[in-house]
């Protein structure tokens, strides 16, 4: 990860744009919702595990056409600006690899992973926002490091402007939509 300046909180946007996170060092670890700074710690070896894991799971499921990538931005929304890095991301096959942010429209499935310094945003202020920009699929993982007993996947649709959730999996994943798809839950943390 890129260092920031020393002084950098005293030359903080009032509000963010595009044009201010673009100039940005590459590789630093930041999200914008409603034009506010979010700064993201780098994440814990068990963090990196689930996402590692349900990417290999996902890869196996997704239909011809589709692409999923880990860590990558998305930009929901320019004004106020919505740009954020999902933990995955599934989206458009035909969106060159190359392509950054990945825009909304190509979004089918944004996968959140929970820690304990994300709480507030991956079961709050993240969903609205996925929401309001048209993602038809939202998934959160919660573990031990985010509190919860066991390894859980929350899966939500979009349903009118807001998700509606459609199941709870701390056993076996086994969804028809947004594409098939079949695994262990605990497999994510082994």
């Amino acid at each position: 990860m890129t260092a920031l300046p020393k002084d950098w909180p005293h030359l903080l946007p009032e509000t963010w744009t595009l044009a201010d996170v673009e100039a940005l060092p590459e590789g630093s670890r930041v999200e914008i919702i409603d034009g506010a700074l979010i700064v993201n710690p780098s994440p814990t070896p068990l963090h990196q595990r689930i996402i590692f894991q349900l990417a290999v799971e996902l890869e196996a499921a997704l239909p011809d056409g589709w692409r999923h990538a880990f860590g990558v931005d998305v930009l929901l929304a320019e004004e106020p600006l919505a740009y954020v890095t999902p933990d995955i991301v599934v989206f458009d096959g035909s969106l060159p690899l190359s392509t950054l942010p990945i825009p909304r429209e190509a979004v089918l499935l944004v996968v959140e992973v929970v820690s304990k310094g994300s709480r507030s945003h991956d079961r709050g202020s993240k969903p609205l926002v996925y929401a309001e920009a048209g993602i038809a699929h939202y998934w959160r993982v919660e573990s031990r490091q985010s509190g919860a007993l066991t390894t859980t996947v929350h899966t939500f649709v979009l349903d009118d402007g807001r998700y509606v959730r459609t199941g709870e999996y701390s056993d076996r994943l086994t969804l028809t939509e947004p594409f098939p798809v079949d695994f262990k839950v605990a497999g994510l943390t082994d």
